[in-house]
């Protein structure tokens, strides 16, 4: 009786099934999208806000990163080799 009804024919449910599947797919990418939408947008107005931060005078602040200050001179072997690479990039620059 069973196989009889199933015999050749796509069952409405199976169908109905798919049907739904796909469409819960869909809304899962489209709920992942304005998870990202939202998320960026929240960061990008972050980003915004702290752009016109000003540091307070009573926190000290460290010195810079980007200085052209000569650092102290490293020890050890791979001091060793970053004065090597420093001293031939210099030689190489003023030739």
């Amino acid at each position: 009786m069973l196989a009889e009804r199933l015999s050749g024919q796509t069952p409405e449910f199976v169908v109905l099934a798919f049907v739904v599947l796909f469409l819960l797919i869909g809304i899962a990418f489209a709920a992942g999208y304005f998870t990202r939408d939202f998320v960026s947008r929240k960061r990008r107005a972050e980003a915004r806000r702290w752009r016109e931060y000003t540091q307070p005078d009573w926190l000290p602040a460290g010195a810079p990163a980007n200085t052209n200050e000569i650092a102290s001179p490293a020890t050890g072997e791979l001091g060793r080799m970053l004065n090597r690479w420093e001293s031939r990039a210099r030689a190489r620059r003023a030739s």
